[in-house]
């Protein structure tokens, strides 16, 4: 199932992910074939639980499976509300501090959330990074120039030495899974965050997970100092090897 079944939806180029998304007015259509239905899924379900709790974000208008539940054939499609505001890529120079001193305050509400029902465990993540590095399915363009010197395997490698440290160091809080900008609206004239999208990784996770991606999305993308971020979330001085380890382990996980 790419498409909704109507003809009255406009196509969306957006997110890294398989499936096809489109636009009618104020609500979202994400699609997918059957070998998405699970993913597809479980991301609805992280919506509904986190519009739930009263943070703001999007909210599930309705769920398509033509072919019923657990079809092998039909695909599904996720419909939701449209979140207002802006993505943060596209906030202009000016509003960077202000954004990022909001943002800050709105991960650390996000990771005070109680009694969620979804986890990311460390070994997971990692047992997937090890699956996209030995199907050689990492994708160099979420690496940076220094990481593409190196054989995957030499990235993963890296991740599984600093594993005992981070493990002794695990902070487990209510984490989105992929912070990143485009995944962040605002409000264009108060610059207050007006919901998060994209919700298919949140769970129990250590919170620099969150962190590590939101603070090199403002270097990537503002080319901006994370520090107004790092004091209105509370956590003024980060540790650099925990930032760098999430930095490092997210990229192979996508493949």
């Amino acid at each position: 199932m790419h498409a909704p079944p109507a003809e009255d939806w406009e196509p969306v180029d957006i997110g890294e992910s398989d499936t096809s998304v489109y636009r009618r007015g104020d609500t979202f259509a994400k699609c997918c074939d059957p070998s998405g239905v699970a993913d597809l899924a479980a991301e609805r379900d992280r919506i509904r639980w986190l519009a739930g709790t009263g943070f703001p974000g999007a909210t599930v208008v309705d769920w398509l499976e033509p072919d019923g539940p657990g079809s092998s054939s039909g695909g599904a499609c996720l419909v939701t509300s449209a979140v207002p505001g802006v993505p943060g890529d596209t906030l202009p120079p000016a509003s960077h501090d202000r954004a990022m001193r909001n943002l800050g305050a709105t991960l650390r509400d996000l990771h005070s959330l109680t009694d969620c029902p979804f986890e990311r465990p460390l070994a997971d993540v990692i047992a997937t990074a090890t699956d996209v590095v030995r199907r050689g399915a990492v994708n160099p363009a979420f690496l940076t120039d220094e990481w593409r010197r190196l054989q995957p395997t030499e990235l993963l490698d890296q991740v599984l030495a600093e594993r005992p440290y981070i493990e002794s160091v695990l902070e487990p809080v209510v984490c989105h899974g992929d912070a990143c900008l485009p995944n962040v609206f605002f409000d264009p004239e108060t610059l207050e965050v007006t919901g998060l999208i994209d919700l298919g990784r949140l769970g129990i996770a250590d919170r620099y997970s969150d962190l590590a991606l939101t603070t090199i999305q403002f270097h990537d993308e503002w080319s901006a100092d994370p520090a107004p971020f790092h004091e209105a979330y509370g956590v003024p001085d980060p540790d650099p090897r925990r930032l760098y380890f999430f930095r490092l382990l997210d990229p192979l996980t996508w493949g």
